[in-house]
């Protein structure tokens, strides 16, 4: 007998124990166990106590699929008097799959409504295979309790398309939460959704707007021609709603390109996820949003800026120019933005960062380190001048950059091996590190002095 024959052994032995307590923990554990323990707990679905026959339900919908056998005996429990046990049962057949289809659609009958909405919920997690309850989950959208016609819409959801014209209805229901719910829903159907979710977008109650904005941003590219509400969204009232809509028009991607007056507005936003979605988007659209993009980075609002450069570098060699303007402009923040952005771009870039590594400020000089290491060997003769910086910041950057270049920094050894008697003993240290990650070549170079 091996060890898990003998635990089952044991625990199906304390499912006779006197103590109902007892018996209760036997079942939870033999959930645990998985599919050895089914046969098991269907004796335990029969027990005097209901105290048990819930957890031994439970159980069963830890084991999912592969307690199929124990379907029979569920369905009954879905008869139990105690409404706790039924509810499990519900639960525990919507885990094992489309087997227990019939038997929850009878279940949104039930007269308990936290037993209606186990059920609804069960069907949900069975999802297409469940088409055939689209019909009992369309009465349920009109369940006396909130909590049922929640889970029916969501349910509804996970069936597809063919539960389209019934979420809409959702859509107008008397609940919010209801709504939100039919709009989350409707976001898992797909393309057919979109002119509903759409006009969820106007929704009086900013927590439906939100899931709907969210909704059509799952959707994606296809939900291209909610573009124009979603820019809208972008002057709603409530910052998650006005987040909500960014995100869906990154996710919404190229397409979303008539917004960007309304995104480049909204790199202004107060709300610091809207700006940096905004930003995300207009780096996604591309050239189309440069000139926009340069007026920001013209601008007097320093968050705003970071956004745009951030976008900018995003967009790729087109934006250098405008990124190159910034680089020589009077806010230091904003310059070494756009030196972070440049990095992103990659070898044209190059002339522009390394313009700005023998400018005045040491954060911009050490930001174009920086941007510089991520562009590659190209960088190396650059990166190894400023092992000479007069800021040691620069140089213990300079060091690091040259040390995620690797082997290809082969050429940088002799600046390498001289800086490691630099005064500054974290700059001995990044050259040090970066001479081992360069390898065989720097081998006399990598003691510390």
């Amino acid at each position: 007998m091996d060890e898990i024959e003998e635990i089952v052994d044991r625990l199906t032995e304390a499912l006779r124990d006197a103590d109902s307590g007892v018996r209760s923990r036997a079942a939870a554990a033999l959930g645990d166990i998985g599919p050895a323990a089914a046969p098991f707990l269907t004796e335990a679905l029969r027990d005097a106590e209901s105290s048990v026959r819930w957890h031994a339900a439970d159980a069963v919908g830890k084991i999912g699929p592969a307690a199929a056998e124990a379907v029979p005996i569920l369905t009954e429990a879905l008869l139990d008097p105690d409404s706790a046990v039924r509810r499990s049962a519900a639960d525990a057949l919507g885990k094992i799959g489309r087997a227990a289809v019939p038997f929850l659609t009878d279940t949104l009958q039930d007269p308990d409504s936290s037993v209606r909405a186990s059920a609804a919920d069960g069907l949900q997690r069975i999802g297409p295979a469940a088409v055939e309850a689209v019909p009992f989950l369309t009465r349920a959208l009109r369940d006396a309790d909130s909590n049922v016609r929640k889970g029916a819409a969501d349910a509804l959801g996970s069936i597809g398309t063919a539960a389209v014209p019934f979420l809409t209805d959702a859509l107008r229901d008397p609940d919010s939460s209801v709504r939100w719910h039919a709009a989350n829903a409707l976001g898992k159907t797909g393309p057919a959704a979109i002119p509903f979710l759409a006009e969820a977008l106007h929704d009086p109650d900013s927590s439906v707007r939100w899931h709907a904005a969210d909704a059509l941003g799952k959707i994606g590219p296809a939900a291209a021609a909610a573009g124009p509400m979603l820019t809208q969204a972008l002057c709603d009232a409530d910052s998650n709603v006005r987040r909500r809509a960014a995100y869906a028009l990154w996710k919404i991607g190229s397409a979303a390109a008539t917004a960007v007056p309304m995104l480049t507005e909204a790199l202004c936003d107060s709300d610091s996820n809207v700006s940096w979605h905004a930003a995300e988007v207009l780096g996604k659209i591309g050239p189309a949003a440069i000139p926009c993009l340069a007026e920001v980075l013209r601008g007097a609002d320093n968050s705003a800026r970071w956004h745009a450069a951030d976008a900018l570098g995003k967009i790729g060699p087109a934006a250098i120019p405008c990124l190159a303007e910034a680089l020589r402009g009077a806010d230091s923040s904003v310059r070494w933005h756009a030196a972070d952005a440049l990095g992103k771009i990659g070898p044209a870039a190059i002339p522009f960062l390394a313009e700005a590594l023998r400018g005045a400020d040491s954060s911009v000089r050490w930001h174009a380190a920086d941007a510089l290491g991520k562009i590659g060997p190209a960088s190396v003769a650059f990166l190894a001048d400023a092992l000479r910086d007069p800021d040691s910041s620069v140089r213990w950057h300079a060091a690091e950059a040259l040390e995620k270049i690797g082997p290809a920094a082969a050429e940088a050894v002799p600046m390498l091996t001289e800086a490691l008697r630099d005064p500054d003993s974290s700059v001995r240290w990044h050259v040090a590190e970066a001479l081992e990650k360069i390898g065989p070549a720097a081998a006399e170079g990598r003691s510390v002095h």
